[in-house]
């Protein structure tokens, strides 16, 4: 497989999602390690000037007035290290840490921070050899993820537990069966290694990842329901959209016809004049553009913060200076994240919504609730039920963390992003979104079915040959359940 490079520059939320999840290795890149070496230097050069550095030459936080003597800083950095790792809580998935562990290497590689070259190359290592740190959820406040990264520096040093293969193993014999030296710590490389939010960031990458890929099958679902239900794609004219200048609209309308591609007019004509379709096919590039705008919005962020030296105090090597600063602070990940929740809410009232007009015989034309005979037979009348219970999920999935803070260590960090709470709540809002286009999927099925019609859409064609194949033909009733979880798999 090929390896990932880690430059600090040009690192992107696929290929954190193919290190994660793949397990493609990663190779550091010369210009990073030298820009960390630069900033290395410069640690040290602004230390032998005297000057007081953070967190090396001082204590951190409300301790930031209280001297480290000299000779006491490096065991002052793995006190840090140590004092900091409290996470708690669930343990955080393998393939979270291992996008974790692949962010703060590149980030280190943006040269902000100058730890050893030992801590950094542990670090690759790691990664590479399969070993994952143990660590949890709970502890971060979104101004830097200081517990869960002191768990991965410490196991990096041979402390701790560590994931191998799945199972449960001490930190120093992982690394030495697998052939890493453990790192070793500079003179202020405890607090530099915490100094990020790698955890939150690596997390937004893998929602990017998600979200992307679910909104495009969701739109692939959404074409089976044109058709299922009789839709006009005529509300996916160009020119419907070109005036409004959104770019998000513009684009879901593009797709969703390139999925209805060689469907001209509606597929088949209702059983009473329709001058217009209900707003879940109307409004639909109106509505899930503004997912699509959110996700565009988030993916630069976590593309810039992937790639970012947001370290305080901040390195500049050419200068040899420490900046101390607020870049810790992840207001503007917070907010994204918070904005595609809003979206994907939006967007899940939308399609249940559409489930609705699949089983109301007014609208399509087909028997009511999709049943073969209706009345004595239920149908899929069920499947509206799980719908909105599935959007009404997502919905309370979305109380922006903007509308909260905290302040600890006596004021001096008086505000907080919470940016972590954003996203995994988001993770579960898409999660449930997941459910819900399942649902969606079974339904447009089982009316495709009923009005004997197949998808002429190019696009939509191929998922629901897929989709038949796997979904009972039984429109009797009978336990809808196997369908949905059968219409999961095919959800990514």
């Amino acid at each position: 497989m090929e390896a990932i490079v880690l430059d600090g520059a040009t690192l992107t939320p696929a290929a954190v999602a193919r290190v994660a999840r793949d397990g493609a290795p990663v190779e550091l890149h010369p210009a990073a390690r030298e820009r960390n070496e630069s900033a290395q230097r410069a640690v040290k050069a602004v230390l032998a000037r005297g000057d007081e550095l953070y967190g090396a030459s001082t204590g951190v936080g409300p301790l930031r007035a209280y001297r480290v003597d000299e000779g006491d800083r490096r065991e002052h950095q793995i006190g840090l290290l140590r004092s900091h790792a409290c996470g708690a809580g669930r343990e955080l998935p393998e393939e979270l840490v291992r996008a974790a562990m692949a962010t703060r290497a590149n980030q280190l590689g943006a040269g902000g921070a100058g730890v050893s070259g030992e801590l950094l190359d542990a670090l690759v290592g790691a990664l590479n050899g399969g070993i994952v740190p143990v660590t949890r959820e709970l502890g971060s406040l979104g101004t830097g993820d200081l517990t869960a990264l002191a768990d991965i520096a410490l196991a990096l040093l041979g402390e701790g537990f560590v994931r191998l293969d799945g199972s449960l193993v001490a930190a120093d014999e992982a690394l030495r069966d697998a052939g890493v030296a453990p790192g070793r710590l500079g003179p202020r490389d405890g607090l530099a290694f915490m100094s990020s939010n790698a955890v939150s960031i690596a997390h937004a990458a893998l929602l990017v990842a998600d979200a992307r890929a679910l909104l495009d099958t969701w739109l692939t679902v959404a074409a089976l329901s044109f058709e299922a239900a009789g839709a006009d794609p005529v509300v996916l004219d160009p020119r419907v959209h070109a005036g409004r200048h959104l770019r998000g609209q513009v684009a879901v309308a593009e797709r969703m016809s390139e999925l209805l591609s060689g469907v001209d007019g509606r597929p088949r004509e209702p059983t009473k004049l329709l001058v217009q379709d209900p707003y879940p096919f109307r409004a639909l590039p109106q509505v899930d553009g503004v997912v699509h705008e959110a996700l565009t919005a988030l993916d630069e962020v976590v593309t810039h913060e992937l790639n970012f030296a947001g370290e305080n105090a901040l390195i500049v090597a050419a200068d040899e200076v420490a900046l101390a600063n607020g870049n810790p602070h992840a207001a503007v990940l917070a907010n994204a994240i918070d904005g595609l929740r809003t979206a994907l809410a939006q967007s899940a009232a939308l399609i249940a919504a559409r489930v609705s007009s699949l089983l109301d015989t007014t609208l399509t034309g087909l028997p009511a609730f999709l049943a073969l005979d209706p009345g004595p037979d239920s149908g899929a009348l069920i499947l509206e039920y799980t719908a909105h219970s599935s959007a009404a999920e997502v919905r309370s999935l979305v109380t922006p963390v903007a509308a909260q803070t905290v302040s600890v260590a006596r004021g001096v960090e008086s505000h907080a992003s919470l940016a972590p709470i954003a996203a995994r709540r988001a993770h579960e809002a898409l999660d449930a979104l997941r459910v819900l286009v399942a649902v969606e999927l079974v339904a447009a099925v089982r009316a495709l079915r009923l009005a004997g019609h197949e998808p002429v859409g190019a696009g939509a064609r191929r998922l629901y040959v897929r989709a038949a194949a796997e979904l009972s033909p039984d429109m009797h009733d009978r336990p809808l359940a196997p369908d949905i979880e059968a219409a999961r798999a095919l959800v990514p």
